[in-house]
C-alpha cells in the first residue's frame, strides 16, 4: 500500500507513466533501446552448425560400430571402428587444446597454440595410421580385443 502511494506521488506518475511496467502503454514504445555490450562481436571462423552436426552423427554412429565388429569381424568393420574412434577422440582433444591453450595465455601470440593444435593433428594421424597398419598386417583391433 505504501509503495502504491509513493509511486502515485513520484515524478513518474506525474509524467503520465503507469505504475505497472508490464501493462501495455503507448509510452513504452517511445523509450530508447540501449545496448549493454562492452566488447565488439567477433566473426566466427567456419560453420559451427555443420561441425556440431558431424560430431553428433559420429557419436551416434559409434553405438552400432562398437557392437557390429564383434558380431561380424572383417577388415571393413575394423577400419570403421578405428576411424570413428580416432575421429571422435581427435575432436575431443582438439576442443580441449583450443579451449585451454589459447593465445591470451601467451600475450596474444598464436605460436604455441598453433603448435599444440598441430601436435593434436599429428598424434591423430599417427594413431589412425598405426591402427590401420595393425588391422591389415596383424589380426586386427577387434580380434586383438577378443583374445
Amino acid at each position: 500500500m505504501l509503495c502504491a502511494r509513493l509511486m502515485q506521488r513520484s515524478h513518474l506518475a506525474r509524467a503520465g507513466l503507469r505504475s505497472n511496467p508490464l501493462a501495455p502503454s503507448a509510452t513504452n514504445n517511445l523509450l530508447p533501446v540501449t545496448s549493454f555490450s562492452t566488447t565488439l562481436a567477433k566473426r566466427s571462423s567456419g560453420d559451427h552448425v555443420k561441425m556440431w552436426t558431424a560430431e553428433r552423427v559420429v557419436s551416434l554412429a559409434q553405438i552400432p560400430i562398437c557392437i557390429v565388429p564383434f558380431i561380424a569381424t572383417n577388415p571393413f568393420t575394423d577400419a570403421m571402428f578405428c576411424t570413428l574412434a580416432v575421429l571422435h577422440s581427435h575432436w575431443g582433444i582438439e576442443a580441449i587444446v583450443v579451449d585451454y591453450i589459447r593465445p591470451s595465455l601467451f600475450n596474444g601470440s598464436t605460436v604455441i597454440p598453433n603448435i599444440a593444435v598441430s601436435l593434436v593433428w599429428g598424434l591423430s594421424a599417427f594413431t589412425l595410421g598405426a591402427l590401420y597398419y595393425f588391422n591389415y598386417t596383424d589380426v586386427g583391433i577387434i580380434n586383438a580385443i577378443k583374445m
